[in-house]
């Protein structure tokens, strides 16, 4: 018996030194392509830190990043979860069909009633007419695919505040519209919370119904950009699920455009709408309007019609905005949660004629970047 101890004690401190080892010698990576995060380096030594305990707590999260192997950890750390009845304990549930969704959040309904007070002022203030399109929850739109014990979405109490606190300011409804067609058109990615290419088109064409005016249809050139791993995937931890297509599509007008993206740094101008370097990377949706930043603005250098849109937004809008383009003279993004100048000013400046505020569900009812709107 006392063998038998002994030789698992050796067994395990083997694994320990040689794990040690390899912790050492193995280079070290600053970027995670699965996870979509940055990883911690060595710390750098000092006595401050190392006498408020800092330094050791740095030690321990640059072992938990740099751990040999550490993807592969992760990964059947994941899938033993699922083995034994976790679906969902890592904040991502494996579902039907291929779906990876995020687990429902806690909503402060009181933030929510305020971000509706600050929008609806806001638009007051600059004397626009307003619209606000809530993106529904995926899990909300999908939940024919979560597995039978889940959390519950909290869309319609969402909607609910926003019909009530909401004053002057148009409310676009995607639920209806979206449970119609979840039937016969891919709506949501199946590794990412974003809409696809046809969801955000349907939001389009809410908008412009709602808008009054006629959605751009001619879409028959179409490219399709393979293994595109999204945010739930790098959640979940769950590497063997299959990757989605990221779809461009491409109308026949051919307008030109220029395309301003604005760190409050650095300023650059590009005429696409496109930056297909994303498509190297794991995450294609930056492909869209080169994902976030603080301000991106567009120019239809070929329609004239005065219609200048301010789009108040988180990452919904970067897909939806290459068909509203075709719409308007310009339209310029703002991410609040980066953009820390004068809202009202930048549409003095431009000759903003109208605002939409456009957010998926939880982001929309939680947020507190709305204050930066001014």
């Amino acid at each position: 018996m006392n063998k038998i101890k002994h030789f698992i004690s050796g067994i395990f401190l083997v694994f320990i030194f040689a794990f040690a080892i390899l912790l050492a010698v193995l280079p070290k990576q600053d970027y995670s392509q699965n996870e979509k995060r940055v990883l911690t380096l060595f710390p750098e030594f000092s006595t401050t830190a190392l006498f408020d305990g800092s330094w050791f707590k740095d030690i321990e999260t640059f072992v938990s990043d740099q751990f040999p192997f550490r993807d592969a950890f992760v990964g059947i750390n994941a899938y033993y979860s699922l083995l034994t009845g976790r679906n969902g304990s890592n904040g991502v549930y494996k579902c039907s069909d291929g779906y990876l969704i995020a687990d429902a959040e806690k909503i402060d309904f009181t933030r929510t009633e305020r971000n509706c007070q600050i929008m609806s002022e806001f638009a007051k203030n600059n004397n626009l007419p307003a619209k606000l399109i809530i993106v529904p929850s995926p899990g909300y739109i999908m939940e024919n695919v979560l597995p039978k014990n889940h959390t519950e979405y909290h869309d319609d109490e969402i909607f609910s505040v926003a019909k009530e606190k909401l004053d002057g300011i148009e409310l676009i409804d995607m639920r209806e519209v979206f449970n119609q067609k979840k039937a016969d058109t891919q709506l949501y990615f199946r590794t990412d919370h974003h809409l696809t290419t046809a969801g955000s088109y349907v939001m389009y064409e809410q908008f412009c119904k709602a808008k009054g005016i006629t959605p751009v249809s001619d879409f028959s050139e179409k490219e399709t950009l393979t293994d595109f791993y999204g945010t739930n995937y790098s959640k979940s931890g769950l590497w063997l699920e299959k990757p989605d297509d990221v779809e461009i599509w491409h109308s026949s007008n051919n307008y030109e455009y220029e395309v301003v993206v604005d760190d409050m740094t650095e300023k650059n101008t590009y005429d696409s709408l496109y930056f297909y370097d994303h498509d190297k990377n794991m995450d294609k949706y930056p492909v869209f309007l080169n994902g976030n930043h603080a301000l991106v603005s567009i120019k239809n250098k070929s329609v004239t019609n005065g219609e200048k849109l301010l789009i108040v937004k988180d990452s919904y809008s970067h897909c939806f905005a290459t068909f509203l383009c075709e719409n308007y003279e310009e339209i310029h993004l703002v991410d609040l949660r980066y953009f820390r100048q004068s809202t009202s000013e930048l549409i003095t400046a431009n000759g903003i004629t109208e605002i939409l505020y456009l957010y998926g569900a939880e982001n929309f009812a939680n947020m507190s970047d709305i204050s930066w709107l001014r």
